[in-house]
């Protein structure tokens, strides 16, 4: 290689690094999102999950989140391509779809300490290809999240009242979702199970879109957590 080529190529990969750190979906919880986070407990009265607390106690957490999110904003339009989707934003447009419900769900888990992971399905159903129903804008998508509980991943629907426990109150990742599906084997299927899970489907971390009009700075590049992105490589427990 020449050797004038090298400052160019360090150049060129440092930059190329720096580009994608600021274009990265930011999950820090801002002193304003506390404030709204505040405001959704008080809404339902949901009590703070304790700082010594059992599985139980994180199950009737991550519901009452959820039921809550899903009360506030149960319309079907979703907020504007290019604007802010914060809790302060879901709170007062009263209105969001999937992807804006599951970004306030996530900031109110993390702001108790509960590690979560943004997830974003794609249906295969009708392509039987992960790459093309990756790369098709029309294909079926939902988004979602899983949180870390005291027994493992549990997924946390944010359009229906769901979260995936089993019959015995068990968590279930959506790795196994998908593998059940794929093995047509749902033995833990209740009414409120969602469409999108009871076909084949494809998966990815921290992708929360593929066009980039989510999170600043609203560019084409796809919106992502690279922390949450490596867990689809390297998953942690």
């Amino acid at each position: 290689m020449n050797k004038r080529a090298i400052p160019i190529i360090l150049a060129l990969a440092s930059f190329t690094l720096i580009f994608l750190a600021y274009c990265q979906v930011d999950n820090n919880i801002t002193d304003e999102d506390y404030i709204y986070i505040n405001k959704y407990l008080e809404a339902d009265k949901i009590k703070s999950l304790p700082t010594r607390r059992d599985y139980d106690d994180e199950i009737r957490f991550l519901i009452g989140v959820q039921r809550v999110v899903q009360h506030v904003a149960e319309t079907t339009e979703g907020l504007p391509l290019g604007t802010s989707r914060e809790p302060r934003d879901l709170y007062l447009a009263h209105k969001g779809l999937c992807y804006d419900r599951s970004r306030v769900m996530e900031k109110i888990f993390r702001s108790f300490g509960l590690k979560t992971r943004h997830i974003s399905i794609y249906s295969t159903r009708n392509s039987s290809s992960a790459t093309v129903s990756l790369t098709t804008e029309q294909t079926p998508s939902h988004a979602v999240t899983e949180v870390l509980t005291a027994k493992g991943w549990v997924v946390v629907d944010s359009n229906a009242p769901w979260i995936s426990i089993d019959i015995n109150g068990n968590p279930i990742p959506i790795a196994r979702i998908q593998l059940d599906v794929t093995e047509k084997d749902i033995v833990w299927l209740k009414d409120t199970f969602p469409e999108i899970y009871r076909n084949s489907f494809v998966f990815v971390y921290g992708l929360y879109s593929r066009h980039g009009k989510f999170y600043p700075p609203y560019n084409p590049i796809p919106d992502i957590n690279y922390k949450e992105l490596l867990d689809n490589f390297f998953p942690f427990p």
